[in-house]
């Protein structure tokens, strides 16, 4: 018997018995689709990391300096809490020192923020906002791109004037047929008059800015800090990556010095690139491809077990079909062949369905919700290979029982 012969009357087994068959593949399937689900999150957001996601918070040959805070970094002894509490604040006198100090910045701007519970204007009201207090080159240094009316100036953040640049979500919002440019907008107790907004960002990381209310630096801090003149970060953009790499080194320096910290002494400070933002990233990537498909194999082991059962519950109820095959001239590596080919094609049409419903889910993921998935072709690969593999390896076992089967003993079985 040949191999496409085998195959087809594998697949005439297969459909004769539907409903059999299908639960005979429900573990390939749930392995499979399992597989396909996490590689295509995994690939989405690899994408969206390197493309979008590092540019757009930390941005291309940007340093962002932040205190080390308390709790940062996950898990940590008492003693480290404890001296992480005591490390200064950033102080907007640190901020201009390092403007004074660190050569070639094209952007620098600092900023802070608090979660508002809403934003209103008139009746209308938009819940969970992000409000930002920020210097004029703020904007210009994120790339947050202005639609409609203005940025923010020098002259807003000296004289504290309470203007805002506003997120599309909430000029949605908030004003859904008109213009918002020149409306007010109350956050809490104040009034402030809105004189721009935001393109729409989207996707996973657009709540950021599209959930936005920007503001002078010099309006925040009357209004709404707790902690005068202290920042929760500053930003300073180079136009090269040499430049940066220097700045970043003079930024260090200078930090060390001001803090009094002692040659050896861990600094009270970090200091992000975007390029660890991905270092960090591919870490955490490769430790989901290593693990995910540890746990596939777990369930396709477990479909091809259940697989190798119902072949071998198969051969016991086609004993006598087998018995007439082998009279008839069927060699042993006919039948091996034969019910080889049924286990195999079980198994990988069962990948094929786990690869049509893991690709479905990313899709509908991909358009419902924020994260951003993408199935790569190599796991589609992997996935209907793994399915080929699981049917041949645990379809061996049966196949051999059935040829070895002795032709008048089977022909006798009722």
């Amino acid at each position: 018997m040949k191999i496409l012969d085998a195959v087809i009357l594998a697949l005439r087994t297969v459909w004769a018995q539907k409903l059999k068959s299908f639960f005979t593949l429900l573990g390939v399937i749930v392995g499979v689709t399992f597989l396909i689900s996490v590689f295509a999150v995994v690939e989405g957001m690899n994408r969206y990391v390197q493309d979008d996601f590092a540019g757009s918070i930390f941005g291309i040959n940007t340093i962002t300096i932040e205190r080390i805070w308390s709790g940062r970094g996950g898990r940590q002894d008492a003693q480290t809490r404890r001296q992480q509490s005591r490390n200064p604040d950033i102080t907007t006198a640190e901020a201009e020192a390092l403007r004074e100090e660190i050569p070639d910045i094209w952007y620098m701007a600092y900023s802070t923020d608090r979660f508002m519970p809403e934003v209103r204007s008139g009746q209308n009201k938009r819940k969970n906002v992000r409000l930002i207090g920020v210097t004029d080159e703020y904007l210009e240094l994120q790339g947050w791109e202005i639609v409609d009316g203005r940025g923010l100036t020098r002259i807003d953040d000296v004289r504290a004037i309470r203007v805002a640049v506003i997120g599309d979500a909430i000029a949605q919002k908030l004003f859904p047929d008109e213009s918002p440019i020149g409306r007010d907008i109350r956050l809490g107790p104040f009034r402030y008059r809105i004189v721009g907004v935001l393109k729409r960002q989207g996707g996973f990381i657009g709540v950021i800015r599209d959930a936005a209310v920007v503001v002078p630096w010099g309006a925040y801090q009357a209004d709404f800090s707790r902690r005068r003149n202290v920042v929760d970060g500053i930003q300073i953009k180079f136009r090269t990556d040499e430049a940066m790499l220097a700045g970043q080194a003079v930024a260090e320096e200078t930090l060390r010095a001001r803090h009094r910290l002692r040659p050896g002494q861990e600094n009270d400070f970090d200091i992000e690139t975007a390029s660890e933002v991905l270092d960090a990233w591919n870490t955490i990537k490769n430790v989901l491809l290593a693990a995910g498909p540890g746990l596939v194999a777990v369930a396709l082991v477990v479909g091809g077990i259940v697989i190798m059962n119902i072949m071998l519950m198969s051969v016991l109820e086609r004993t006598r079909e087998i018995g007439v095959r082998k009279a008839l001239g069927a060699r042993r590596i006919d039948i091996t062949r034969q019910f080889l080919a049924e286990s195999a094609t079980l198994s990988t049409l069962g990948a094929a369905i786990g690869v049509a419903v893991g690709t479905g889910l990313a899709k509908l993921v991909d358009i419902v919700a924020p994260l951003p998935a993408s199935v790569p072709l190599y796991a589609i690969v992997m996935g209907v290979a793994l399915g080929l593999l699981v049917g041949i390896v645990f379809g061996v076992y049966p196949a051999l029982r059935a040829s070895r089967l002795d032709p008048i003993v089977a022909l006798r079985y009722e």
